[in-house]
């Protein structure tokens, strides 16, 4: 995320001589001539002053923002939200000139931002809600214990624009978005839209060391937290979040399960596994898990709250995973495996939801999703037990197999609800794809595609 800027201004008194009396009637004589010629030339006007930087006696000990514990680490850009008045602080090891580093803070900060001094050795700023700005006072000595190697800052407080499409219309040409809403949040991923398609849990980045969920009314910009439990799988890793057809929240992390009130209020516990991956069925009343931990594979049925193991072992593909789960229908899931852990033949197997019975198994490639008509999206990986990015392969197949059209190899698709389209966001999330599964006809659009909408709208974000 980003670091921060400010700077003030001070007025520098200039104590005034006396001039003694004793000059005779010559020296009065030709300072009245000088006096005439002055007064004969334009008045040279006074240069603007430019704040010094602080004096490098003033060791910096350390940059935070928010709160003092949390200090700056690195003098780089740092992306914050911007709907909320901002704590910049900075301490020194002795008590600096107020008149020198003021008028250095004041250079980058916006107007209407606030320089106090708390303590002799500590001065904060509060800045207002708005856009970016700098913390420049890169002519100060830093302390030997500090973090930082200059302490020039930028803090990024970014608008961003929320998008929704519809597939049909962008791959019919049409590249206007159905609606949009202006956001004022660091938003990093928005993972799903409320049933009522105005309200969506955003995760964001509150501050340089925190990211979190929230619940955002896209119309009133409104912000609220989640309960507990849901906002702990901000930093503890969420697998799923979204809500099931009865209004209730969902909330899958890599360790636990809850699901609570539409907020996340009043949450119970649901049974999972550990090191867990999850996906929703197309009726949203069942869940499918994976266990990367124990390689192992559950339903949990959300109406009963039980947890139905799935027969046999499931392993990895590669370090980072790669086992692909999706659902057929609310009968039939799709668990993409390999046949060895870490090594061993790409497999895909279709298992009964509800008896755990392989219905079907394939080898050589894996099953990433099933769309409308019966098109799948098929990947090849290649095995790799290191660390390094595993070569994958992506297409479109039709039901004989045939091949629909070749797709990016390493991204992250995302289909829409009903099947009828699929997208992508391109690496750089500055633009992102939309696909017609039937004929691989694709559209760009300007944004990351980040969701679908409980109406098959598709949403993008992009900076403004």
């Amino acid at each position: 995320m980003s670091g921060s800027g400010r700077g003030l201004r001070s007025g520098v008194q200039a104590r005034g001589r006396s001039i003694g009396r004793r000059t005779s009637r010559s020296l009065l004589t030709l300072t009245s001539i000088v006096l005439l010629v002055v007064a004969c030339e334009p008045i040279p006007l006074p240069a603007p002053s430019v704040p010094s930087a602080p004096p490098a006696r003033t060791p910096v000990e350390r940059v935070w923002i928010d709160d003092p514990r949390f200090r700056v680490y690195a003098a780089n850009e740092m992306i914050v939200d911007g709907d909320r008045e901002l704590l910049v602080g900075v301490d020194f090891v002795e008590p600096p000139s107020h008149e020198q580093i003021e008028p250095a803070l004041r250079v980058g900060i916006p107007a209407g931002s606030v320089i106090e001094w708390p303590s002799d050795t500590r001065v904060t700023v509060r800045v207002p809600p708005g856009g970016a700005f700098d913390v420049d006072l890169s002519g100060a000595q830093l302390a030997p214990n500090s973090s930082l190697t200059a302490v020039k800052l930028h803090v990024d407080r970014p608008t961003f624009e929320v998008a929704l499409y519809r597939p049909s219309e962008v791959l019919a040409g049409s590249l206007t978005p159905v609606r949009t809403w202006t956001v004022h949040l660091a938003v990093q991923h928005i993972l799903s839209f409320a049933p009522d398609g105005h309200r969506v849990i955003v995760y964001h980045g509150i501050t340089p060391r925190r990211t979190d969920f929230s619940l955002l009314d896209l119309d009133t910009g409104r912000k609220t937290a989640l309960a507990t439990p849901f906002m702990a799988m901000a930093s503890s890793g969420t697998s799923l979040m979204d809500w099931l057809p009865d209004g209730r929240l969902l909330g899958v992390a890599h360790a636990t399960s809850f699901v609570g009130d539409g907020d996340g209020q009043h949450p119970e516990q649901l049974p999972g596994l550990l090191g867990q991956g999850a996906v929703l069925s197309p009726s949203r009343h069942l869940v499918a898990l994976w266990s990367y931990a124990e390689s192992t594979a559950a339903i949990l049925d959300l109406a009963t709250g039980k947890l139905r193991p799935l027969p046999g072992t499931f392993p990895r593909c590669t370090v980072g995973g790669i086992v692909s789960l999706s659902w057929i229908d609310d009968d039939r899931v799709a668990i993409s495996d390999c046949t060895v852990d870490l090594e061993g033949t790409p497999r895909t197997r279709v298992l009964s939801a509800h008896t755990g019975a392989t219905l079907q198994t394939r080898l050589g490639d894996q099953l990433v999703a099933t769309l409308a008509g019966g098109v799948e999206v098929r990947a090849r990986v290649t095995p790799a037990h290191t660390m390094s990015s595993p070569q994958t392969e992506q297409w479109l197949a039709d039901r004989a197999g045939r091949v629909v059209a070749t797709l990016d190899g390493g991204v992250r698709y995302l289909p829409a609800l009903d099947g009828t389209a699929l997208a992508y966001a391109k690496p750089d999330r500055q633009r992102s794809v939309v696909i017609d599964p039937a004929t691989g006809q694709q559209r760009e659009i300007v944004g990351e595609a980040t969701s679908w909408t409980k109406q098959g709208e598709l949403a993008v974000v992009r900076r403004r």
